[in-house]
């Protein structure tokens, strides 16, 4: 009996090896994929002119706090009464505290809109890439650029690139793309 278990596990080692051999892998450029679907463009265009508004709104505010405080140094003396010198100087701070909270009422506001934005988005190239995996069965699919940050390097001569496949699957032209970024 024990040597027919043995047997059993020798003659499939060849076979689960052959099974393995026959994974195939494939990457794909998701910076590219993303750049050349309209509805990013449309986001990223959206989100500039939403960052620039937030950006000119402080600028006004910083601007107009210090104005108030070029007044303040000019017009208080040692000679203003300590009441006047003080509530100058919380109406300045407050104005401070104001600017400091819209920074952060803007960065968080814009940071929503950013996921709302581009949250579709990263879900439409992912549905496709699993898409692409599904039908050309393979194993493990890359973002060839998220691996450059990486510690995970791939052989591009034993890897499939399936950008082209994935912009297919979202109704995209490879011409629509940018140029792939050199290496």
């Amino acid at each position: 009996m024990f040597k027919k278990i043995i047997l059993a596990v020798l003659l499939a080692a060849p076979l689960t090896l052959c099974a393995q051999s026959a994974a195939k892998f494939a990457h794909f450029d998701y910076a590219a994929v993303a750049q050349a679907m309209p509805e990013y463009k449309t986001a990223m265009t959206e989100l500039e002119a939403l960052g620039q508004k937030y950006q000119s709104e402080l600028e006004g505010m910083q601007k107009e706090l210090q104005t108030k405080y070029e007044k303040y140094q000019k017009e208080v003396t040692e000679e203003t009464p300590e009441n006047i010198r003080t509530r100058r100087q919380q109406e300045i701070q407050e104005m401070g505290e104001r600017l400091e909270q819209a920074r952060q009422d803007n960065q968080q506001a814009f940071e929503q809109a950013r996921v709302k934005k581009t949250q579709p988005i990263m879900q439409k190239i992912a549905d496709a890439v699993n898409a692409i995996a599904k039908e050309g069965n393979y194993v493990y699919v890359f973002d060839q650029s998220a691996a450059a940050n990486s510690n995970l390097f791939i052989n591009e001569t034993l890897s499939e690139d399936v950008t082209k496949k994935v912009m297919a699957k979202l109704g995209i032209s490879a011409t629509a793309a940018p140029a792939p970024a050199a290496k």
